[in-house]
């Protein structure tokens, strides 16, 4: 634990200065200047009689389902979804790509699937 030292006196003038200054009058803004911000509002306006347009329906879509990041954990959760339902294929004989992978480059026996690890353990 560091021990601060004590405030000095010398800095004691800081706070009337600021107190000083929070009691002041603000100046109002000139007409002049309240005009020109007043047109430039007014020029960021869309024409009058315009019609509304409609979003596409994929961004109603996207929108929807809470934005491009829901829509990328979806994305992530179907592929997840669609390699794990293939894992389940070794019990039917069906070979799937990764286990024609596996014997191709370890020459080992058996497939590599997403259930067939815990099988080969043993």
């Amino acid at each position: 634990m560091t021990n601060s030292p004590p405030p000095r006196k010398d800095d004691d003038w800081i706070d009337s200065v600021l107190d000083d200054l929070a009691r002041a009058d603000l100046p109002d803004a000139s007409d002049d200047l309240m005009a020109r911000v007043m047109g430039d509002a007014q020029a960021m306006l869309p024409p009058p009689g315009g019609r509304v347009t409609q979003a596409p329906w994929w961004r109603q879509v996207v929108d929807g389902i809470g934005g491009w990041a829901a829509v990328g954990g979806l994305a992530a959760a179907a592929a997840t979804g669609f390699v794990v339902g293939l894992g389940g294929l070794e019990t039917v004989g069906v070979t799937t790509p990764w286990s024609v992978s596996y014997e191709t480059y370890y020459d080992s026996p058996g497939t590599l699937d997403a259930f067939g690890w815990d099988m080969e353990e043993g």
